[in-house]
């Protein structure tokens, strides 16, 4: 069968004009190879990337690719808009040879989306931050959120794309998934960008300490707030007041050394996610981290490791270490307090869903001198006759002593704050609860993640669990019909079939000035299987490739890491864009074939019309005038 056709033009056109009439087939493939569909897929398409421009610019990127360019109805008419570029190329058979450039051109347009919708549904767009003599990770974060089910009955980690930011559920418009297997639906009536931790006081009568709940006030700056002291919790016996002052809750006659406190909470399974609290408001200078000493999940156990200002590694194995403490690099010593095999938060506690190390997590304390005296304390104690006496400090020397009444206000001499006793229990404890706005009758510890609020519904007898609030990153727990289920909410994580790691951050200064004129991220990259390491640099606008190779770049194999940002108060780290794009060979195939389609159609060009004389026309046949008419009016496409 030859490729292009030697009928006469004429003899074509009669020939596509009568299996367009006789045949459905034929039929259907004009319909798909119109010109109004084109013409109405490109002004859609069209209006759609203008909006999602003016939304990209005035909104969010996020925004506009969840409403339109990862939209079910955008997929579709590229779809469809391949499909008719496909069939206007059909419709015009049997070619001729000035058709090549068209039909190279229309495929390559066609194979370019099929590399666009691949990118968009195969490739992604990650983001690492690295720490110069740190861990290798190989996970990334991404701009999307999505909700994972840890489902019991099928064993499996569940995934859904969830964007509650952008599409907020409420209460009278709830969301909901279906959970497999299960009878249960998960319902989620609330979004919050900003969540914070309020704590109060309870009494506690067997294992508790003595605490108070007081609060400072300002009327200029108009500010107030409350804080929860334990007396004799190392961890809770006083808090920072914004690097200016320190509150504690101590004995005059304990030691005033300056030892500073810092607690942790460390994850195995994602050793760059910990939560690190300051209680004087100074950090340490160590890096710690929860680690398992082998990928295999059959045989590999649990290590704690601490780095040091100046780079000295110490590891300990966990089980050796549970509450206790142990030197750390220089003169700091670190206590493991305690162990979740399976963290979850429930009821804005930490707790373990299981005994199985399914997502390891531990509380450390970490303690250490530093030369650094206080300018201002506020300090408090109880007597045995239940009064809580005074005492400020300027300098490390009383200024002002005295006993506190509950509800009765005093100035602190620190501007115009005063201080107010709100609370005395002899033996309490501390308890928490997350709550979407700030509260200024409790104390908020600390501002919290984003997070949905959602609870677990059956589908036949409608009963329903506690609703809970889900933090951004942290599995919440739910309980029904005594199915256990672990739930989380946050921005979605990709993992890397290497490790990167980052051996230098520089960042060299334009001359004269402070201006950085480049940002050099050194990296090594580490390939578990085959134990391969290869050390590759990412510049400003020159990104780094792994695995690297020419094949692999035309053939969009290689994972691409770009500068995205950096922090100028600390030059150790660095954070990088990383892109992969499965669909970058379709692309510039089908880009190449769009360029040598257009060339071949003005090197390939229509013949001139021919015009017949007036005898020959005379003597043709009716439908020959007609055809000769047609042909003769325009050029043939």
């Amino acid at each position: 069968m030859r490729l292009f056709s030697s009928l006469s033009e004429i003899e074509r056109k009669k020939l596509i004009e009568e299996r367009k009439k006789n045949s459905l087939y034929w039929k259907i493939i004009h319909l798909l190879g119109s010109l109004r569909l084109a013409i109405f897929l490109l002004l859609s398409i069209a209006l759609g990337c203008a909006i999602a421009t003016i939304v990209e610019s005035r909104l969010d990127t996020q925004v506009a690719q969840f409403y339109i360019y990862k939209s079910p109805w955008f997929f579709g008419w590229l779809i469809l808009l391949c499909i008719n570029l496909f069939a206007v190329t059909l419709t015009r058979i049997p070619w001729k040879k000035r058709h090549i450039g068209f039909i190279v051109t229309h495929y390559g347009i066609i194979i370019l989306l099929i590399g666009a919708l691949i990118g968009l549904q195969k490739g992604f767009e990650g983001f690492i931050t690295l720490e110069a003599g740190g861990i290798p990770k190989n996970r990334l974060t991404t701009k999307e959120t999505v909700l994972l089910v840890q489902n019991p009955i099928l064993k499996e980690i569940e995934e859904y794309r969830f964007p509650a930011e952008l599409w907020r559920p409420s209460s009278k418009a709830p969301r909901s998934i279906d959970i497999p297997g299960t009878g249960l639906k998960f319902y989620t009536d609330d979004y919050a960008k900003e969540l914070f931790l309020s704590e109060n006081l309870s009494p506690q009568q067997n294992s508790g300490s003595p605490g108070v709940l007081i609060e400072l006030k300002s009327k200029m700056a108009n500010q107030k707030f409350t804080y929860v002291l334990l007396k004799n919790d190392p961890s809770r016996w006083y808090e920072d007041f914004f690097g200016m002052a320190r509150i504690e809750m101590k004995e005059p006659s304990d030691s005033d050394g300056e030892t500073f406190h810092e607690s942790a909470v460390l994850f195995a399974n994602a050793p760059d996610q910990s939560v690190i609290h300051a209680h004087e408001g100074v950090n340490s200078t160590y890096k710690y981290f929860l680690l398992w000493d082998n990928p295999s999940p059959s045989n590999r156990s649990l290590y704690v490791v601490a780095i040091s200002q100046d780079g000295e590694k110490r590891a300990w194995p966990l089980n050796e270490v549970m509450q206790k403490v142990v030197d750390l690099p220089g003169e700091g010593k670190m206590e493991v307090a305690e162990y979740w095999p399976n963290f979850s938060i429930k009821e804005g506690k930490p707790t373990s869903l299981s005994g199985e190390p399914l997502n390891p997590a531990i509380l450390v304390h970490v303690y250490w001198q530093q030369n650094r005296t206080q300018k201002l304390v506020f300090r408090m104690w109880d007597s045995p006759n239940g009064t809580i006496n005074y005492q400020l400090l300027r300098n490390g020397k009383s200024y002002q002593e005295g006993q506190m009444a509950i509800g009765q206000p005093f100035l602190l001499g620190w501007a115009d704050w005063s201080a107010t006793l709100l609370r005395y229990e002899p033996s309490a404890t501390i308890t928490s609860e997350i709550q979407k706005q700030r509260l200024s009758q409790v104390n908020i510890a600390q501002v919290l993640p984003p997070g949905i609020h959602g609870w677990i519904e059956d589908k036949q007898t409608k009963e329903k669990s506690q609703a809970l609030w889900i933090l951004s990153g942290y599995p919440q727990s739910f309980v029904l019909n005594n199915i256990p289920l672990q739930i989380s909410y946050g921005f979605k994580v990709i993992s890397l079939p290497f490790f990167v790691s980052l051996e230098k951050f520089e960042v060299p200064r334009n001359e004269g000035s402070d201006a950085p004129s480049d940002f050099i991220s050194t990296l090594k990259f580490e390939d578990p299987k085959t134990k391969k390491i290869v050390i590759g640099k990412a510049h400003m606008n020159y990104p780094a490739s792994y695995p690297g190779g020419f094949w692999r770049s035309v053939l969009g194999l290689n994972y691409k890491f770009s500068q995205s940002s950096w922090n100028p108060q600390d030059l150790n780290e660095s954070t990088l864009q990383v892109l992969y794009d499965p669909g970058w060979p379709f692309k510039w195939i089908g880009s190449l074939m769009i360029c040598i389609g257009i060339l071949t159609m003005f090197f390939i060009s229509p013949k001139p019309p021919v015009v017949l004389d007036k005898e020959e026309s005379a003597g043709a046949k009716p439908d020959e005038k007609a055809a000769c008419s047609t042909h003769n009016s325009r050029f043939l496409s």
